[in-house]
Order: C-alpha cells, then structure tokens, then sequence
C-alpha cells in the first residue's frame, strides 16, 4: 500500500545508496556529521516538552519514537540509545535490510519495518514523537506527507522534521555547490521545487491544528561541522505540537 507521497525515482536514488549509508566519509558524510547537531536539538526540545530531567541518560526511557524514512537508521540509533522505544520505517527494503544489520551490530533494539507512512497512519498505533529528518525535500506532496504524520501522533505527542529552505542562497549552496562542485552529495539528491519555505510548513499544520513551538537552523561550519543556529535560510529543524 503506497501514499500519493512516495517518489519511486527517489527510493531508487537511496537504494543505490544503501552499500555506503555507514560509511562516516563517503556519500552520506553530509548526514552523519549532521547528526550531533540534530540530535541536540531533537533531544533538548522533548526533555523541554515532556519535562523530563535533562541530566538522565536514557532521558527517552518510556516514550514511543517514530524515525520516518529512517534509512540506514543514522537517526534511529541515537534516539535508541536515549532510551526511547524506537520504530523506523523507509520505502527502501535496501536501506532497511542495512539497519537492521547495522543496530544488531550495536546491539541496539529497534524495530525497522519496509513500511509507507499511510499504513502507520491508518493503524491504531500512536507516537509520543514522530520525527522525519531530510524526508520532506524528498516526497512528492509534502502536505498530505504532513498529515500523514499529524495522524500518528498522540494527543499530547510532538512532530520533529528538518528539510531544506527554498530560496536562491539554499539552491546555490545545497544544488549548485554542495552536489555539482564539491560533490558532497550525489549530484541529482535534491530537486530545488521540492524545497519547502519554514512559512508553508506552518500554513500546513495549522491547518491539521499544530502549532509550532521551536524553529532553528542547522548551519555548516568548516570541517564537514554543524552547529544548531538562529539562521534558517538553508537547512532548518522545528518542532509542531496540537494546540
């Protein structure tokens, strides 16, 4: 069962992908030096939300984590070790036939399923969180995507989600110099259209009855470095809960 969401050019791109995915210096060297940062962010903004004490190791110990288009699991397996009860689902059998080898390896519990998102949506089970990292940019209609995972959501659960802004400098820096020119990413990852403005993103989950509580922008520093900034113009990483 497939949603109007899924892209099947994409899935081919990432299954083509899925021999280097943990490989911290090949092609996907841009999505594991991401992860600090996204992970500060994605932890201090549900220790925020659930006030949770924010000096517990598995301070996600007890709450239900929903990683959409979890890949190889790069995100998975952190929130994993925070504790959290985690679920990662991807269209690509490749890529999770490479998390599930790679979190038995780490000896990390995590249940990867080859799902769509519609099937989870139209289940009975709900999510405390449910994040969707780099996904948006990838989907073909990003605002049934969205409601897709307002569905998944307990009443009192928060949605994560980090993409990429559409303007000239995120078009210059992500397509023209990220891919074509220092070939930091496969050349063809990113179409400039599907880029998605942080405003459009608000338009559409407050109409699904969200409101947004945190926005930031994940900025690159020299030596392959991201940082959590004030600055959204490229990439950027925000947080929606139900009003």
């Amino acid at each position: 069962m497939c949603s109007k969401t899924l892209d099947r050019e994409e899935i081919k791109l990432f299954n083509s992908l899925a021999i280097d995915w943990w490989n911290e210096e090949g092609k996907m060297s841009v999505l594991h030096a991401m992860s600090e940062a996204r992970m500060s962010y994605i932890r201090k903004n549900i220790i925020d939300h659930f006030e949770i004490r924010p000096n517990l190791i598995e301070a996600f110990k007890g709450l239900k984590i929903l990683d959409v288009g979890c890949g190889g699991g790069i995100s998975s397996e952190p929130l994993a070790r925070m504790g959290g009860k985690i679920t990662g689902i991807d269209h690509s059998k490749e890529l999770i036939k490479v998390a599930k080898n790679h979190s038995e390896e780490m000896g990390l519990k995590i249940k990867y399923l080859n799902l769509d998102i519609k099937e989870i949506a139209e289940s009975k089970e709900k999510f405390d969180v449910v994040v969707a990292l780099e996904l948006l940019e990838h989907v073909k209609d990003f605002a049934a995507f969205c409601e897709y995972l307002s569905k998944c959501i307990k009443p009192e659960g928060m949605i994560i989600l980090s993409t990429i802004n559409r303007n000239f400098l995120s078009n210059f820096v992500v397509i023209n110099l990220a891919e074509k020119i220092l070939k930091k990413l496969p050349e063809g990852t990113h179409d400039y259209k599907k880029f998605i403005q942080p405003a459009e993103l608000e338009i559409v989950y407050k109409k699904l009855g969200y409101s947004i509580k945190n926005i930031k922008g994940l900025s690159f520093l020299p030596f392959n470095r991201w940082v959590v900034t004030n600055n959204t113009n490229i990439n950027y990483i925000c947080a929606f809960i139900k009003n």
